[in-house]
C-alpha cells in the first residue's frame, strides 16, 4: 500500500515539474519568439541628422525609415530631421517604422509690384508667395491721384528679396478727401464692415460695447453714438454697440413634492 502511494506521489511530482517547465518554456521562449517582445530596444535619436545619416542609423539598428512631407524651416540645413515618431529612446521592436519629418528651407521670394491693384487682389498675390497681408497690415489714406480702393504704397517695395512668412504692409487709397464728412449708416452691418465704412469715410472706430439681444444677428451693429448723416470733422471717433446672443438657460423640471406623512 505504501509502495503504491509513493509511486502516485512521485508521478504527481514529476507531472508538476513538467508543467512548470512547460510554463517557463512557453513564457520565456515561445511567446517572445512569437511576439518578438524579448527584442524590444530603444528607438534611436534622429533629430538634427541629415536624411542620409538617419537612414543609415535606422537601418543599422533594424528599423525602417519612413519620410513624411517636409516642413518649412528658416534655419539649419535642408533635409535635416525636424521631428520623429516614435520618440527617441522609447521602446519598440526591430523592424518597426520610424516616421521622420525633414526640413525644407524657405525659398527667397521677389516682392511683386502691387501698387494700383485692388486691395483684395494684392492680398491674394501676397498669400500666393507666402507673405502675410491681412486686415491689420492694411491702412488707408486719402489721395487725389489714386482711385478709391487701390493700393497707393507697399512695404517692402517691388523687387526686394523676402522670405515666406514675412509681412507685407499696404496703404490703400480712400479717394479724394471730401469737403465735409457725414457719418455712414452702420446699423445691422457686421463689425468688420462697419469699421471699414468708418475708415473709408475718414472716421475712426471708437469704443465697442456688446449687448445681449435676440432681435439682431450676433456680431452686427445695433447702435452707433453719432446719428447717420451727421456732419462731423475728419478723424471723429464713433462708438458702436454690437449684438451678442442671449444665453440659453436649460429649464430644469421641478422636483416632485414628497407626500407628507399622515398623522396617526
Amino acid at each position: 500500500m505504501r509502495l503504491i502511494t509513493s509511486r502516485v506521489s512521485q508521478s504527481l511530482l514529476i507531472g508538476l515539474v513538467a508543467l512548470v517547465m512547460l510554463f517557463l518554456l512557453f513564457d520565456f521562449i515561445i511567446m517572445p519568439a512569437y511576439t518578438r517582445q524579448g527584442n524590444e530596444m530603444e528607438v534611436p535619436d534622429l533629430i538634427g541628422l541629415s536624411l542620409e545619416a538617419a537612414q543609415i542609423v535606422a537601418s543599422q539598428q533594424g528599423f525602417q525609415l519612413i519620410i513624411d512631407p517636409p516642413k518649412l524651416a528658416n534655419r539649419g540645413e535642408s533635409d535635416t530631421i525636424l521631428e520623429q515618431r516614435p520618440l527617441a529612446k522609447s521602446l519598440s521592436k526591430p523592424g518597426r517604422k520610424i516616421h521622420v519629418v525633414p526640413a525644407k528651407l524657405a525659398e527667397i521670394q521677389t516682392v511683386p509690384y502691387l501698387v494700383g491693384l485692388g486691395v483684395r487682389d494684392a492680398q491674394i498675390r501676397c498669400r500666393n508667395i507666402g507673405l502675410i497681408c491681412g486686415q491689420t497690415e492694411v491702412s488707408y489714406q486719402f489721395s487725389k491721384m489714386t482711385e478709391k480702393g487701390l493700393v497707393l504704397e507697399q512695404i517692402p517695395a517691388e523687387g526686394e528679396q523676402i522670405e515666406p512668412g514675412s509681412t507685407m504692409r499696404l496703404i490703400v487709397s480712400l479717394g479724394e478727401e471730401p469737403e465735409s464728412i457725414h457719418v455712414p449708416e452702420l446699423i445691422e452691418k457686421p463689425l468688420h464692415d462697419a469699421r471699414l465704412a468708418l475708415i473709408e469715410a475718414g472716421l475712426e472706430l471708437g469704443r465697442v460695447s456688446r449687448k445681449e439681444t435676440d432681435v439682431y444677428t450676433a456680431g452686427t451693429v445695433i447702435a452707433q453714438s453719432i446719428r447717420t448723416g451727421s456732419k462731423v470733422s475728419r478723424g471723429t471717433r464713433v462708438d458702436l454697440v454690437v449684438a451678442v446672443p442671449v444665453p440659453v438657460h436649460e429649464e430644469t423640471e421641478p422636483e416632485p413634492e414628497q407626500d407628507s406623512e399622515e398623522d396617526e
